[in-house]
């Protein structure tokens, strides 16, 4: 799946590593959302695994600067003995295919933000929150199966935001109060709404394109 490349294997063993290191002893339920433990998160000490963030910490985020985490849960992707469900399996993504520094592992549902001239054209805005899971042969980026129990932490904030992960890795927080009683009783408009799964599809297939095309460019340049 990685290839066999220096680069490909350095990933892959990244990769086995931090789903090692993730491998905890959290109670919870089985959850797609969230943070895989041993994610680099930017905060205002510098980058820290999200493990070991707690409420209090100033977390950097991408349009309010530092901001408090008002509360954080932990808790496994997968309790079952079997193997995990292919729609639970982390993607695994590369160095520097979402701008990440070192290689990362995002859950499926985990919502990111991606630039793309086709979000700017449509919706005016180059940014588009997207479910990781549409990502899927973006530059690399694949399943992995996790063969252990891999805690999984969620960082919650005042309001909705989206954080730095292993670089510039964007990923989106909920707000502490997104699924209370009184969120649903008075909506209130979100900051950040992710697309549809067909739609950020879409998106990922017009910036698969965008790639395509520079590549080729680059050839022909060089050639000249």
């Amino acid at each position: 799946m990685f290839g066999t490349s220096a680069k490909a294997r350095q990933d892959a063993h990244d990769f086995d590593a931090m789903l090692s290191n993730a491998a905890g002893h959290a109670s919870g339920v089985n959850q797609s959302e969230g943070i895989i433990a041993g994610t680099r998160i930017a905060t205002e000490m510098g980058w820290r695994p999200v493990e070991g963030i707690v409420a209090g910490d100033m977390v950097m985020t991408f349009d309010h600067g530092p901001r408090p985490v008002v509360a954080v849960k932990r808790m496994q992707l997968w309790l079952g003995s079997n193997n995990c469900p292919r729609h639970l399996q982390p993607l695994a993504v590369p160095v520097g295919a979402l701008g990440n520094a070192t290689a990362m592992l995002l859950l499926p549902e985990q919502s990111v933000l991606v630039e793309s001239d086709m979000a700017e054209a449509v919706f005016g805005d180059p940014f588009a929150l997207i479910p990781a899971a549409a990502l899927e042969g973006y530059r690399g980026i694949d399943r992995i199966t996790p063969h252990q129990k891999v805690e999984v932490v969620v960082l919650e904030f005042d309001r909705d935001e989206v954080i730095y992960a292993n670089g510039t890795g964007m990923i989106h927080c909920s707000s502490v109060d997104a699924g209370s009683l009184s969120a649903m009783i008075e909506p209130t408009s979100a900051m950040y709404e992710a697309l549809p799964l067909d739609m950020a599809r879409s998106i990922v297939a017009e910036m698969i394109e965008e790639d395509m095309l520079e590549a080729d460019y680059s050839y022909a340049y060089a050639a000249e």
